[in-house]
């Protein structure tokens, strides 16, 4: 029995304006932690998921402008982890333009 742990991530360093990238949320837990959630503020983003008791989750942008700045958050729980605290984590996303 293993609480459900969240680690969220992107493919990129730095975010040009008009560029793409993809954020990542890998949760892991037993038993199988639910398809976790990923939000920039009340705004939900559908993931494409892959996986059982590990499950990567994925969720591509593209062609972005400075709107998609801001505090994503990826959380889960399973049945152990929703009698605590569900399992989390926080990136930051800023988007950078040349002349910045």
């Amino acid at each position: 029995v293993k609480p459900s742990t969240t680690v969220l991530s992107v493919n990129k360093d730095i975010i040009q304006k008009g560029s793409s990238f993809t954020l990542t949320c890998v949760v892991e837990g037993y038993p199988q932690p639910e398809t976790p959630t990923l939000r920039r503020g009340n705004t939900p983003f559908t993931l494409s998921c892959s996986g059982v008791n590990i499950k990567t989750c994925t969720v591509g942008f593209s062609s972005v402008d400075y709107s998609v700045s801001g505090q994503y958050t990826c959380s889960t729980k399973n049945t152990i982890s929703s009698r605590e605290k569900p399992s989390s984590d926080v990136l930051q996303i800023n988007v950078y333009s040349q002349t910045d």
